[in-house]
């Protein structure tokens, strides 16, 4: 199987977004999913962290094909 038909995406924070897409389209990857998360995490509280991870956590699911129950 191709690189191409590999379902995949990136997961960065604001910071990297631009770094991100660059990246993939330098490698062959234009349309690459990229998930963006909230920036910075070194000043938030894990408690904080960990939300915004089980916020985003479906959302990356989806993205990759997962139904629901999976």
């Amino acid at each position: 199987m191709a690189v191409q038909d590999k379902t995949a995406v990136a997961v960065v924070t604001e910071e990297f977004e631009v770094l991100a897409h660059t990246m993939a389209t330098n490698a062959g990857r234009p349309g690459l999913r990229v998930l963006v998360l909230p920036y910075p995490f070194e000043t938030l509280p894990e408690v904080q962290v960990r939300e915004i991870a089980r916020a985003h956590w479906p959302i990356v699911l989806q993205t990759l094909g997962a139904q629901s129950g999976e």
